[in-house]
């Protein structure tokens, strides 16, 4: 019987591109995230990268494509389940039914959801996790991070200050009519008449600066750890990104993690990987049982000629 532990992972995430990890707009620029920073020498906003977006971009998102792949569920889910497993699902139901049974079915089967919390139609249970802010390594931030990671991860010397890692982006949309005005049906109008072409712009943090976040996963199984280490992996592996624009080469991070306290990772998602396998059938069952029967996709008909 596995005894149930806290496990702390500490992470440090490097800009390997533009990160566009924004909260809104002024005009037509983007503005990325900020948060007040108390210092010294008064009130400094510093870009922070929310725990909410990392929690779903590193975790929920590729754990929860990593079932629907190897449950075969592609293109047979209704909505709701696609809430459920992408987005956390939402309480539409006014009949709570909070059971100890159902609560240890629903862990069994679904460590992911275990990990990060969900709600059923008339039933929502919070997550094992904490996840932290992503804290840019900067001079308003030194002394916090001094206190958050091991010595030997921090530079010697003083930080750089925020506003240093701080730059602009700038992209324009072309107009088909200037691109490839050749292909058009009829003879296309004068090329400053209706143009489609856009100037874009905004702020980013620049390739090279650097994050420390991390998630605290408490009263945790094996296979919770090993579902956490396998989402993370898996969102590395496919480009590892936070914030918009990544269609465009925004927000790429390169990731370096410690765990404690220290675990086989390697075997623990092994075991994970192999914890989903073995329980395919009575999870697609029960998702059919609290969402709708997973359909086959629909056959296109035969075009006539």
């Amino acid at each position: 019987m596995s005894i149930n532990r806290t496990y702390d992972i500490l992470c440090v995430s490097k800009a390997t591109s533009p990160i566009t990890h924004n909260r809104g707009s002024e005009g037509n620029e983007t503005i990325v995230s900020q948060e007040a920073v108390a210092t010294p020498h008064g009130i400094r906003w510093v870009p922070v990268l929310s725990g909410n977006a990392i929690r779903h971009r590193m975790i929920r998102e590729p754990g929860a494509r990593f079932l629907v792949d190897r449950w075969g569920l592609m293109g047979k889910m209704e909505l709701r389940t696609l809430q459920f497993l992408f987005h956390g699902g939402s309480l539409d139901s006014g009949d709570s039914n909070e059971s100890v049974a159902r609560l240890k079915t629903w862990w069994r089967l679904f460590p992911l959801i275990r990990v990060i919390g969900g709600a059923l139609p008339n039933l929502i249970v919070g997550g094992s996790i904490h996840a932290w802010r992503g804290i840019m390594v900067c001079r308003e931030n030194e002394n916090r991070l001094r206190t958050m990671v091991p010595a030997d991860w921090m530079p010697e010397g003083h930080l750089l200050p925020a506003d240093r890692m701080m730059g602009r982006y700038q992209y324009v949309r072309q107009d088909a009519g200037r691109t490839v005005p050749d292909m058009a049906e009829t003879k296309l109008m004068a090329l400053d008449e209706k143009s489609g072409q856009m100037i874009y712009s905004g702020q980013c943090v620049n390739s090279g600066a650097a994050f420390v976040h991390g998630f605290r996963l408490r009263s945790a199984t094996p296979l919770d750890l090993g579902c956490l280490l396998l989402s993370l992996g898996l969102w590395e592996k496919e480009n590892g990104t936070i914030g918009g624009m990544a269609a465009k080469g925004h927000g790429r991070l390169e990731m370096l993690a410690r765990v404690t306290p220290d675990a086989d990772q390697t075997e623990l998602v092994k075991a994970y990987a192999a914890h989903v396998e073995s329980v395919k059938d009575e999870a697609i069952a029960w998702l059919h049982s609290e969402f709708g029967a997973p359909r086959e996709p629909k056959k296109k008909g035969k075009v006539k000629a």
